[in-house]
């Protein structure tokens, strides 16, 4: 079954969709999830409620590779938070890494995010194809650097090199835009 007809069929709320969705897309949100919870059963609690969250969806994107990429990235993420996060998950490295470009009252401010969503989408955009690779499988997805290494057959410093170098670039950015850490 082809994404539009799946997104017709959920757009008519019929329940089939749902399984052809999960038949295509649970591997792919599982690997999401896994991620950035570190724990299988979260991962598996978390797909669950993306099945559900896209069955109460007013709309369903075209893109649901897309789509459901980023459902699944703000479940796991919501979990993450109502946990409390005794010890240092995976998103917390990831954003501990980010801190040093994005200054913390503008995190906290949601009238600025819009304007800092588009700064980061077009930083990311002019990045090159490997560059943004690395930047979107790190910072979005999760990837460790070790991941990222192996994938790449690289050596972990020469990707850790490169993060710092993307992430000085990104900060340069941020405060030619009027942002300070």
């Amino acid at each position: 079954m082809t994404q539009t007809q799946i997104v017709a069929q959920l757009a008519r709320k019929d329940e089939e969709a749902l399984l052809h969705l999960r038949d295509q897309y649970e591997v792919y949100c599982l690997t999401i999830a896994r991620r950035l919870l570190r724990n299988e059963q979260a991962a598996e609690e978390c797909v669950s409620d993306v099945w559900l969250a896209v069955w109460r969806s007013e709309t369903v994107p075209k893109d649901l590779r897309a789509y459901l990429a980023r459902v699944t990235r703000n479940i796991a993420l919501h979990y993450l938070e109502r946990e409390g996060a005794q010890k240092r998950s995976g998103v917390t490295v990831l954003l501990d890494e980010l801190a040093e470009c994005i200054p913390d009252p503008l995190r906290q401010r949601e009238t600025d995010a819009v304007f800092l969503r588009e700064v980061l989408n077009d930083f990311v955009c002019g990045l090159k194809a490997e560059e943004r690779e690395l930047f979107v499988k790190r910072y979005w997805y999760g990837y460790s650097v070790g991941e990222l290494a192996a994938l790449r057959g690289w050596q972990e410093n020469r990707v850790s090199a490169m993060l710092s170098r993307l992430r000085k670039k990104l900060r340069k950015r941020l405060e030619k835009e009027g942002y300070t850490p």
